[in-house]
């Protein structure tokens, strides 16, 4: 937290009294835990933990920002999305981030060769684990203009990468056609750092 948001008024702790696990699978952990609020009354609390921590890459090149048309089942339907997913256990964000983008996008980048763009929380009210960003540049083509070729999980449904610069992307956010909290957060940072200038001109 920088100077000034510590300056603010800082609310109290909710407190955890006891850790209550209610449902565990490779992925994470779902806890119930008893809380305690800063008015003293007891509680429950739910708190999602990812198994490791997550990753997003916003890739970036000539044309602006690439997103990926991924089938959502939770909401029944496709969200334009940055590719993201999670470390491996003891793998690294960064080469984390390089794998997920290769298999999402077919697009190669080497660890190395990602900036990091900070950290975000998807949903602080149930989601404990932080996310790394990280930008990837990235061209529309692969090697000798052949087009690069996703290898999504089994249990993931994604289309080719699409192109949009900046100016088409404000467009998307006036009309909602950008809805995922993690792409939207990660686009934040990426604008922040000056990331996708494309073809159009600076927000």
């Amino acid at each position: 937290m920088d100077d000034e948001a510590s300056a603010h008024a800082v609310p109290p702790p909710i407190r955890r009294q006891r850790v209550v696990e209610v449902f565990r699978n490779r992925f994470g952990t779902l806890f119930n835990d008893e809380v305690l609020s800063p008015s003293g009354k007891e509680g429950r609390y739910l708190r999602w933990q990812w198994s490791g921590s997550g990753v997003v890459i916003v890739p970036v090149g000539p044309e602006g920002f690439a997103f990926v048309p991924t089938y959502r089942y939770s909401i029944g339907g496709v969200s334009l999305e940055f590719p993201r997913g999670g470390c491996e256990a003891d793998e690294d964000p960064a080469v984390a981030a390089a794998r997920e983008l290769r298999e999402e996008t077919g697009f190669d980048c080497v660890p190395s060769a990602l900036r990091p763009l900070g950290v975000i929380h998807a949903d602080t009210g149930l989601i404990e684990s932080a996310v790394h960003v990280f930008a990837a540049e990235v061209g529309p083509t692969g090697s000798a203009g052949a087009r690069p070729v996703a290898e999504p999980e089994a249990m993931e449904s994604v289309a080719e990468p699409v192109w949009a610069s900046r100016t088409e992307v404000v467009k998307w956010l006036q009309s909602g056609t950008v809805t995922c909290g993690v792409t939207l957060a990660a686009l934040a940072l990426a604008i922040a750092d000056g990331s996708g200038t494309g073809s159009g001109p600076p927000m």
